[in-house]
């Protein structure tokens, strides 16, 4: 028997079946079926006599589980790694011996102090330049941050946007958040021009906020809940406002300290307890009430001199949602309405169902809010991208745990050692967090290359001496360095990329320094060692390139200052302290 035809008669109907099958849809289809599967002796082909009538009813496919979306995206993630691998340039060549004596000089005075672990990586051949301790997992402060937003850029894509919506239905006005990291009182007022402008204020009885896209935990694991409010341990939610925190002012006033918020919110409700004397003012936030009646207490007390200039602080507030809401009815208040509304939790109505949409926020590109992120160090918006990943991945509310498995399953779609990553959340602000520097160089390199044309992780890095927390750092670099810092107590660390003068990604460095306890070594002489260590690699790579490296070609020119006298980065290159105003460089904030 010959069986290949009748099977080629057999796929051909499956095959027409299923393009004929449209959404679910009961779908006939006409299509020749040979009567027998068969062939007789003496016959050349299956006889194909008749066309009958087939009825295809697909069976009903259930949706995709949050696991199958998972792995169909992280599937994909893992083909474009494979793609990129094969993109290998020429090796570097440059004096590893050198560059080993170099950074050992270095590192040797931490090393009576601390854990330290450096690797040096050429990107293009993928080729170790230096490794001290490159395998031994440390503490990687915001360094963890990388991570984070190499997972959103490559899973949700640079151009995603985030949308803030407004939708009327009957007397209600819903405000519905999708987790945007970047919405502020400004963006907030210029939607309440927008509704004041589209919808009559008088009708409407209460504001409802729908904050469903993450789940009701709001602290990321590792945040303390028992703090003065310390913004840096913002809570995240989808319908967030100003980094969900609150700049309070206190300001001597004729008749005693007077306390001012930006943004005003219902939510929030001021604790004057302050007097005019010698001394400052304490200032701290808390939780009081439950459920849609909680409320932010912003406690003043102590004392503040009656000539004394403004004191300014920022704290936290306690739920997202509610205080976007009631800031939402402070300025719908002032225009038109008598008082503010009511602010109550609550799901959006689908517009089928009544729901008219009012007005709509879009965000910048997440590339754009990505290396805001990077720059600034900010960790609340760190944990809105780990939880939007989860949100939008898994396809059930946003949390630390989905948002940590859609981040672990992208560590191993990169091909990378699950063993050296140890995840607690997505900004770095964890005792328990840890990570090898071989790995974040792996991440750097297979991340670089998979969106590099599009904006990826390389791309949303900041560049040294420009902005945020990299504006004091390696200045003399000639804008060579892109780089994260991070740092916490007794934990600091550097990780990013060294390119050529036309932007081009040539060595991937990471640098971890975690105090041993019972030690000191403090922020700033930790960055010192960071900073001349990727000063010495630069000063290598440019030496090489000088001698005729990456085909004797202009790719790497030497960084401003060289010249035949030694500069003070030549020295540092060498091992001698740097001598220069590097020293003087403020520390970073917490998880910085």
């Amino acid at each position: 028997m010959h069986v290949w035809p009748a099977a080629a008669g057999a796929i051909t109907l499956v095959a027409a079946a299923v393009l004929a099958f449209e959404g679910g849809a009961l779908t006939r289809l006409v299509a020749p079926v040979p009567y027998a599967m068969s062939l007789e002796a003496g016959e050349s082909e299956p006889r194909r006599d008749a066309y009958v009538e087939v009825v295809v009813v697909p069976d009903e496919l259930p949706p995709p589980t949050a696991e199958e979306r998972l792995m169909t995206r992280l599937a994909a993630v893992s083909r474009a790694v494979e793609l990129a691998r094969g993109d290998a340039r020429p090796r570097i060549a440059l004096d590893t011996a050198g560059l080993d004596a170099a950074i050992r000089k270095i590192v040797a005075p931490l090393e009576r102090l601390a854990s330290v672990s450096v690797h040096v990586r050429d990107l293009g051949s993928d080729t170790v330049l230096f490794d001290f301790q490159g395998d031994v997992p440390l503490n990687p402060a915001s360094n963890n941050k990388l991570l984070t937003t190499a997972a959103a850029l490559d899973l949700l894509g640079a151009d995603y946007r985030f949308e803030t919506r407004v939708l009327r239905h009957g007397e209600d006005l819903v405000l519905v958040g999708e987790g945007d990291p970047s919405f502020d009182h400004v963006a907030l007022a210029a939607l309440a021009d927008e509704i004041a402008a589209r919808t009559d204020l008088a009708s409407l009885t209460r504001i409802v906020v729908d904050d469903a896209a993450f789940s009701q935990r709001r602290l990321a694991p590792g945040f303390s809940d028992t703090e003065i409010g310390l913004s840096y341990q913002a809570p995240s939610g989808a319908l967030s406002l100003d980094f969900n925190t609150v700049a309070i002012t206190v300001a001597p006033g004729p008749e005693g300290p007077v306390v001012t918020l930006v943004p005003d919110s219902t939510h929030v409700v001021i604790d004057n307890r302050a007097t005019i004397g010698s001394g400052a003012p304490t200032v701290r936030t808390y939780a009081r009430g439950e459920g849609d009646a909680v409320e932010t207490v912003v406690e003043v007390t102590g004392k503040i001199r009656r000539r004394a200039k403004p004191v300014q602080v920022r704290r936290r507030i306690s739920d997202p949602g509610l205080y976007t809401g009631g800031a939402l009815a402070v300025m719908l208040a002032a225009r038109g309405q008598d008082a503010p509304l009511p602010v109550v939790r609550g799901r959006a109505p689908t517009y089928g169902n009544g729901a008219e949409p009012v007005a709509r926020r879009d965000s910048a590109p997440l590339a754009v809010i990505a290396a805001d992120a990077l720059a600034f160090s900010n960790n609340f918006m760190a944990e809105q991208l780990l939880r939007t990943l989860g949100w939008r991945v898994t396809q059930s509310p946003g949390d630390w745990d989905n948002g940590a498995q859609v981040v672990l399953g992208y560590w191993r779609a990169l091909g990378l050692d699950p063993n050296a990553l140890v995840f607690e959340n997505g900004s770095g602000l964890s005792d328990l967090g840890r990570v090898t520097t071989s790995a974040l160089v792996d991440l750097i390199a297979v991340a670089g290359r998979v969106r590099a044309a599009e904006g990826g992780l390389v791309s949303a890095l900041p560049v040294a001496g420009e902005r945020g927390t990299m504006l004091s750092r390696l200045r003399k670099s000639g804008k060579r360095v892109r780089a994260k810092t991070g740092t916490l107590d007794g934990v600091s660390g550097l990780t990013g990329v060294i390119t050529a003068e036309d932007g081009t990604p040539q060595v991937g460095f990471s640098i971890l320094i975690n105090v041993d306890d019972g030690r000191v070594a403090v922020a700033a002489k930790r960055k010192r060692a960071e900073d001349r260590i990727v000063m010495a690699v630069l000063r290598h790579l440019d030496a090489w390139a000088a001698a005729g490296g990456a085909g004797g070609d202009a790719a790497s020119k030497p960084a401003p200052g060289g010249s035949a006298k030694k500069t003070a980065d030549e020295r540092v290159a060498s091992g001698e302290p740097p001598g220069g105003p590097a020293s003087d460089a403020p520390a970073d904030p917490p998880a910085g």
